[in-house]
């Protein structure tokens, strides 16, 4: 017969007995089996749950660009993420517009003339059929023995309000220099599409002087149709065909 000590007096008693003879204490009751199964069933969620709860939170770590403290996620401020501020994209604006020179040369004389030019506009609001399309620039000429100013146009300008001459129109409107309003008188060869300043001199020192310029027409059939033309470059393109042409103010 085996025997056991007794857990309350420490006496010798039987493992089969169910009281101790020597004080009467309860023998405690055996852990079942199924006890047991149902223990280790329980350890074994606690500790799967566990696991997949610190690989979550080093993967929420990782994605956040978050430390992590033996596999566990360190939370930023309020348990939110802070998302990083981002760096403005610096905008580079294109070059406005401004005067070009160029030159021309005749092959069979070998005469030079040289040209600057303000970029080609259109009117300030476009005019009706069949002059959608008319677009005009300003421009400057030389050669070794002159310059002079002009205004150009893609088509021929149909002006109204013009005096007839021996083989040309003149014509007498007003033009603004930045704020200054002034008459402009042009001569302009019959179909030609060109419109030549009758004082040269002047207006090549109001262009050099001035940021813009606004040219009143009375067009034929349309309303007063007015161009602005940028002076923006003007004096550099002017210093460089003379350059060319030998012209000395």
């Amino acid at each position: 017969m085996a025997l056991k000590k007794c857990t309350e007096c420490g006496g010798s008693v039987s493992t089969k007995a169910k009281i101790c003879p020597n004080c009467g204490a309860k023998a405690p009751k055996k852990t079942s089996l199924f006890t047991w199964f149902a223990l280790l069933v329980v350890v074994g969620f606690v500790y799967s749950s566990f696991d997949g709860y610190t690989d979550y939170s080093a993967a929420s770590a990782a994605s956040s660009g978050k430390p992590n403290v033996n596999g566990m996620a360190v939370p930023s401020s309020g348990g939110t993420k802070v998302a990083e501020p981002k760096k403005d994209k610096v905008r580079i604006s294109p070059p406005l517009p401004s005067w070009a020179s160029s030159t021309s040369k005749d092959e069979m004389t070998g005469e030079l003339q040289a040209y600057a030019s303000s970029p080609t506009i259109g009117p300030k609001k476009q005019m009706t059929f069949p002059y959608q399309g008319v677009n005009a620039w300003l421009g400057v000429g030389c050669d070794i023995d002159s310059e002079w100013a002009y205004i150009g146009f893609s088509g021929a300008p149909n002006l109204s309000d013009t005096q007839t001459e021996d083989g040309y129109n003149l014509i007498r409107t007003r033009l603004k220099w930045d704020d200054e309003v002034e008459e402009a008188v042009f001569t302009q060869k019959w179909g030609a599409k060109f419109l030549h300043f009758r004082n040269d001199t002047d207006v090549l020192k109001k262009m050099a002087a001035a940021n813009k310029a606004l040219l009143e027409l009375q067009w034929h059939g349309q309303q007063p149709v007015y161009f602005e033309f940028t002076l923006r470059g003007a004096g550099k393109a002017i210093g460089e065909i003379r350059s060319q042409c030998k012209v000395s103010v």
